[in-house]
């Protein structure tokens, strides 16, 4: 039996929906699952056994939870002796390989790095795209294969010294879903927002293009919550409700009810989210930043603009209609049970955890 160890600095959001799709491992009795997650974010893995989760306290990205996360992950590597340990997200990433190395003497699992996104591809200065680039390139040669969750982040990390030969592209994939959008009356058209309130989703931007459309039949649901920043300001807007976290079942009726997910993200591994109501026929309304446009085609599955540009989204806005954007939604159901399987995904990802040069 081969045990997998899977490791989050932090799950909120997409990373928890894709451990939790590849939680569901091959019936055959060869695969033993252990995960390491934030205390507080343990309800994120709902559906997984309890006595499968490790746990560490975790108050912010701060020095304190980053030093609690590597010394618990010390802990459970030497006690639960994994033969493959997933870390997910560049934080996990970082310091689960220097954790992993400094361990060397006593246990040494295959590596498996999912950046969700590396650090290099983030709207930063220049020099901080090196430096982030600088220590990914170390850290990759400690590292059996890197998971790229799209054609666009693999070939950027070419660019930027990741060794092509220790990247896979896996993209993320969705269940089936057989259920059908609840269609209501023409008026008022329903716009959803679903992640984290913080500065790489976009959520800003939304908020101005929303206030720039000026149609008082737009009405707009925000879900969730600020992750990585203090604070996020969630104005009273007309129309505008906010929501907190919540279950699957209640985002699973949100999509239902929608007329259009808006993904304006600033940078993407690859989302889940889109995933999510585009296999519920939702058409999405996203920008054009890193994976997005290999998942949401223009006039196709739904409409992109700009990434970072309000104004662009606002004069979407302002043209979309229920009719088409109906019509966008057929397509795009179509074209994530074609593509974006969580049975490919799933076969993917357990295949490279047997491969011998993993």
């Amino acid at each position: 039996m081969k045990k997998i160890l899977h490791v989050a600095e932090t799950i909120k959001g997409g990373v928890a929906t894709v451990i939790r799709t590849i939680s569901a491992a091959p019936e055959d009795g060869r695969y033993e699952l252990v995960y390491l997650v934030p205390l507080d974010q343990k309800k994120e893995l709902h559906g997984i056994d309890e006595q499968q989760i490790r746990t560490f306290a975790r108050s912010g990205r701060n020095v304190p939870s980053l030093l609690r996360f590597a010394w618990q992950l010390a802990r459970v590597l030497l006690k639960e002796k994994p033969d493959v340990v997933h870390l997910h997200s560049t934080f996990s990433g970082v310091i689960g390989r220097c954790v992993c190395v400094l361990l060397r003497p006593w246990r040494k699992p295959k590596i498996v790095y999912c950046p969700h996104a590396f650090s290099f591809l983030m709207e930063s200065s220049p020099i901080k795209q090196k430096a982030y680039a600088w220590i990914e390139r170390v850290l990759q040669k400690v590292t059996d294969k890197i998971i790229c969750v799209s054609q666009f982040e693999l070939d950027k990390a070419a660019k930027f010294g990741i060794e092509r030969q220790r990247m896979t592209l896996i993209y993320n994939g969705i269940d089936h879903k057989d259920d059908e959008r609840k269609i209501d009356n023409p008026a008022p058209i329903h716009l959803l927002f679903v992640g984290r309130l913080d500065y790489q989703k976009g959520f800003d931007v939304l908020l101005k293009a929303y206030t720039e459309a000026k149609r008082s039949d737009l009405k707009l649901t925000v879900v969730g919550s600020a992750v990585n920043e203090d604070v996020v300001e969630c104005p009273p807007l007309d129309g505008v409700e906010y929501l907190p976290w919540v279950t699957p079942t209640e985002v699973h009726a949100l999509y239902q009810k929608a007329d259009a997910l808006i993904v304006p993200s600033r940078w993407e591994g690859f989302a889940m989210v889109p995933l999510e109501g585009m296999a519920l026929g939702l058409p999405v309304i996203a920008s054009d930043c890193t994976s997005l446009p290999e998942l949401v085609t223009h006039g196709v599955s739904g409409y992109v603009f700009p990434a970072g540009d309000h104004q662009a989204l606002a004069d979407r806005l302002k043209k979309i209609q229920k009719p088409a954007l109906s019509a966008l939604g057929i397509e795009g159901r179509r074209i994530v049970r074609e593509r974006f399987s969580a049975a490919l995904m799933i076969r993917q990802t357990y295949d490279l955890y047997s491969a011998p040069s993993c």
